[in-house]
């Protein structure tokens, strides 16, 4: 069983690449799955940037991402803020529910949530998009909101739990983590691409950050390994 695990909230700065790359860091590093990260968003490519690029817009075609799909066992996919809705165009468009079926595939929307009403207000959006037609994992991330909300009770919890989601506590980037990555001159999700090639100190306080949130992660790899541990003790 395939899985392709999509990073998508349409609110601003909501932490998608950094879930996107933590996830994919997850599956390669800690699971040793054969997977791929694709992003939506032009300005996350780099030189430091070791992904592939679905244009949203113009050029995506579902033939592109089965291709990638059939390579790897499992694909991330960062979905640029606003491309939720072109997302979701495209798989009502190419049947992309059935098709991936074919290839033994399902499809994971992992959603950040920062805690705020207008974050609640996106995850329930993104629910009426998608519905059935994939899992969920909810990944809360510390946030200082001016509008903080209560998750439990919420619309958008009340939706996600009707639809049997995985919800995962991110560890909080410390003061110094984030001190240390600020020094380099990287924002943390690009220093998430460059990992050796950071100062020593800045690697080390990065690493056990990844760590830490890969422990936090193994309860939801039955949503993003498919089926789980038997992936990993294929490779």
């Amino acid at each position: 069983m395939k899985r392709l695990v999509v990073v998508v909230n349409d609110l601003e700065r909501s932490g998608k690449s950094s879930v996107a790359r933590a996830v994919y860091h997850h599956l390669t590093s800690e699971c040793e799955v054969k997977s791929s990260l694709v992003t939506s968003d032009e300005n996350n490519l780099s030189d430091e940037y070791d992904g592939e690029f679905w244009d949203l817009d113009e050029s995506l075609s579902a033939s592109q991402a089965i291709d990638l799909m059939e390579e790897n066992d499992a694909v991330v996919f960062d979905v640029h803020t606003g491309g939720a809705r072109d997302w979701a165009e495209f798989c009502e468009q190419t049947e992309f529910d059935n098709v991936l079926a074919e290839i033994g595939a399902e499809m994971t929307l992992v959603i950040p949530n920062t805690g705020g009403v207008r974050c609640n207000e996106e995850i329930s959006d993104i629910v009426d998009l998608f519905a059935d037609s994939a899992d969920y994992v909810i990944a809360h991330i510390n946030s200082d909101q001016r509008d903080p909300i209560k998750w439990k009770g919420s619309d958008a919890e009340k939706a996600t739990r009707y639809l049997g989601c995985i919800e995962v506590d991110f560890p909080s980037i410390s003061e110094d983590l984030a001190t240390a990555i600020k020094s380099t001159g990287n924002e943390f999700s690009v220093a998430l691409n460059k990992g050796s090639e950071l100062p020593r100190f800045a690697e080390v306080q990065l690493s056990q950050w990844l760590e830490a949130v890969s422990n936090r992660l193994d309860s939801a790899n039955d949503y993003i390994l498919a089926d789980g541990s038997e992936l990993a003790l294929e490779y």
